[in-house]
């Protein structure tokens, strides 16, 4: 069963068209990875199914329901959380004030097992509970806004490009902490534009190019390097830092 379908998505901003009829869908429990270049339309794809962008054509539907026209709060009760590009915690607010304003925004309170999954794929943050988000580094921000995000218990988790801006070694420990997340049943729309990391946890793959789909298909495929290289236009193949 699709968690998340698309059909026909088209969306813009002021009269400029981003995505032209996209179909798409997230199959329940699976991390489908959405690939392409800077300017492929990769984040309004996100906030268009996060509802920051709204349709200009087509549906949406979550697990079963159409969400079309649902507002972004509506939503992320219904259990979609995105993490946004950039990390964007609250520099004022402590780790754990973070995490407590995801489950108001979410509508819901977490769980004890929730709690010991956040800190325990997090432990550099264990230390860190009431110390400013703002103080962190990039790395440990990013973990603040994975922490969140599960802190809202979602049924479908959107990252958009969680690697940005950190260094291999992080990257690796993130994806790590990304595969975990999966293991758990949640299911996974990542956002790359580096796709090293990305190809090892994923369980299909789409490659969107000046706002369509060109390419899908399960991982294993895109794993040869000519497939890849054919599909994957403009972008890099490696993971880049500029840490």
């Amino acid at each position: 069963m699709s968690v998340l379908r698309l059909d026909a998505v088209s969306t813009g901003y002021k009269g400029s068209r981003v995505l032209w009829a996209i179909d798409l869908a997230v199959e329940a429990g699976e991390l489908l990875c959405v690939l392409g270049p800077n300017g492929a339309g990769k984040t309004s794809l996100a906030m268009c199914i996060s509802g920051v962008l709204p349709l200009w054509t087509g549906s949406l539907q979550f697990e079963g329901t159409d969400i079309s026209r649902a507002a972004p709060e509506h939503r992320a009760r219904m259990g979609i959380i995105q993490v946004p590009q950039g990390r964007r915690v609250f520099p004022d607010l402590t780790v754990e004030e973070n995490f407590r304003v995801a489950r108001i925004a979410a509508g819901r309170r977490a769980s004890a097992e929730t709690e010991r999954l956040v800190f325990e794929l997090f432990q550099p943050l264990v230390p860190l509970r009431s110390v400013p988000a703002g103080r962190l580094s990039g790395g440990e921000q990013q973990m603040v806004a994975l922490g969140r995000a599960l802190y809202a218990e979602p049924r479908l988790l959107i990252l958009d490009e969680p690697s940005l801006g950190l260094a291999p070694l992080l990257v690796q420990g993130l994806y790590r902490a990304i595969h975990r997340i999966k293991e758990t049943g949640v299911s996974v729309l990542l956002i790359e534009q580096v796709v090293a990391a990305a190809l090892g946890v994923a369980d299909r793959v789409a490659v969107l190019e000046t706002g369509r789909i060109v390419d899908a298909g399960p991982v294993e495929r895109f794993r040869d390097p000519s497939v890849l290289a054919h599909s994957y236009l403009g972008g890099s193949l490696g993971v880049s830092s500029d840490d």
